[in-house]
């Protein structure tokens, strides 16, 4: 028994510091290799996919993902990001009587007729308790009215892609003319993850709303429980935070059953996760048991999230990759004057570590498993060694896996230039005839001759002009004598 017993607390201190460790290193801790069995969760339609293929399933984890279905209030994240791209956080909304016309049954923030909000206030409380009369208020001022808001909302997606949707209200209200898929909505959860503004909107916890003319503020709440836990109630409430999502989105009706849309982003790897139809009854059920039926779908959502980062993406470095055969040096030509010489580049070193699809990680070192593409691949003298040398991307299956750069490990001078042909500068000096050259003058060997007389030829030179003189009068006397 004592052995048994400190068997378990090695465990439970072993998983202690693995947790520790993911948290300090910011690494999802792996689960395991078992694969979530989506054909046992309660949704009719399941789809896990990647921010950057968000209509391809990961590891086939989906489940009538092409099935028509009802979105309910995963709606409001188009509205939001139509919204975001139309209007303007700073612009007034006045609240209608159509904004507050309103059954008790659905979710509302308690905007009351007249009053005057900023955008950004009504996109909060569209986004964290879900507030359908937020959303209306939202459409009516950008859109003109909640039709003309709907037929902005079409417009975006079949700009996305979303071919098999339609939108009706920005609320997500029951309308049987507004429907989508989850492979749909995946396409949604890809654009919403690359809208910084939505995103920050969607991870914030709380959030304070002001009436702009009377001053009524109140708190707005988060209800999506992987990025804050529900409030605490009389019996213990289901937590799911999961410090890697990015935003998500509940919705609930009748007919939609409960629904949730969810995005996480680690590594630089983006995971979307669409849940719909879950109509698993709660009647008879309260306390705990209720609670776990309602976050049941927060659950799976994490559930499959840490698979997706913890064994289909696990975390590695590229010294990791070129010690599995990762190509890691790469010709590029460089002009040298008339010619083109390869010169060598290698990857940069660092120790940057990333997330890596595992099929593409077995495939590295193997024979048309991934394949590179450098850029660019000529430069021109000179290039030197360490200098930087371009990038080099991965790919796998024809998908882009990760960039990184290159340095040159040579050095290349430009051609040398040869010199021009010296110019002799020739002196010429008169011939006098009779001259003497006077001879070289001896100095001993390693002495030093001194300094050239050039100041004797001065003297020298007017001595020559003299005696030169004298002689051409004597021949011309001797002539007149003859």
């Amino acid at each position: 028994m004592r052995g048994s017993r400190g068997t378990k607390w090695i465990r439970r201190l072993a998983a202690a510091v693995a947790v520790l460790t993911a948290f300090v290193l910011g690494c999802p801790v792996a689960h395991g290799e078992e694969k979530p069995d989506v054909s046992k969760f309660p949704e009719s339609s399941v789809l896990l996919s990647t921010g950057e293929a968000p209509r391809e399933s990961l590891n086939g984890l989906e489940k009538n993902a092409d099935e028509r279905a009802y979105p309910a209030s995963i709606t409001k994240v188009l509205t939001a990001l139509v919204a975001l791209e139309k209007g303007d956080l700073e612009d007034l909304v006045t609240i209608s009587a159509h904004v507050v016309d309103l059954s008790s049954a659905n979710t509302k923030i308690g905007v009351k007729e007249g009053e005057v909000y900023s955008l950004e206030d009504m996109l909060y409380g569209t986004l964290l308790p879900s507030g359908c009369d937020a959303a209306r208020a939202v459409a009516e001022c950008v859109g003109g009215s909640e039709a003309g808001f709907a037929e902005l909302m079409n417009q975006k997606a079949q700009e996305l892609g979303m071919m098999d949707s339609h939108f009706m209200n920005a609320s997500g209200l029951h309308d049987g003319e507004q429907y989508t898929t989850a492979r749909d909505l995946a396409l949604l959860g890809a654009a919403a993850a690359e809208n910084e503004e939505l995103c920050r909107m969607l991870q914030t916890r709380e959030h304070t709303v002001t009436e702009r003319t009377g001053g009524r503020s109140y708190s707005v709440r988060n209800i999506n429980r992987l990025i804050n836990d529900p409030r605490p109630g009389e019996y213990e409430k289901i937590s799911a935070l999961y410090s890697w999502c990015i935003g998500g989105k509940t919705g609930s009706t009748n007919a939609a059953g409960r629904t949730y849309m969810a995005m996480a982003r680690c590594s630089g790897v983006t995971l979307i996760c669409v849940l719909l139809g879950d109509r698993v009854s709660t009647a008879g059920t309260k306390g705990t048991a209720y609670d776990r039926i309602v976050a049941n779908r927060f659950v799976e959502a994490k559930e499959l999230f840490e698979y997706g980062y913890g064994f289909l993406f696990p975390e590695v470095s590229v010294e990791t990759l070129i010690e599995k055969g990762l190509p890691n040096e790469f010709p590029i030509l460089v002009e040298h004057g008339e010619e083109q010489v390869p010169v060598r580049a290698a990857i940069a070193p660092g120790d940057t570590a990333f997330s890596l699809y595992r099929p593409a990680l077995e495939a590295v070192g193997k024979k048309g498993g991934v394949t590179y593409e450098v850029s660019p691949l000529e430069a021109a003298a000179p290039v030197y060694a360490g200098d930087a040398a371009g990038e080099v991307s991965f790919y796998f299956a024809k998908r882009l896996l990760f960039t990184v750069p290159l340095v040159f490990t040579d050095t290349l001078l430009p051609p040398a230039t040869p010199s021009p042909a010296p110019v002799l500068e020739v002196q010429m000096r008169p011939y006098h005839m009779n001259a003497v050259t006077p001879a070289p003058v001896q100095t001993p060997e390693g002495s030093d001759p001194g300094p050239s007389p050039w100041w004797l030829a001065v003297p020298l030179a007017a001595v020559s002009g003299v005696f030169l003189l004298c002689l051409l009068r004597r021949r011309k006397a001797r002539k007149k004598e003859a």
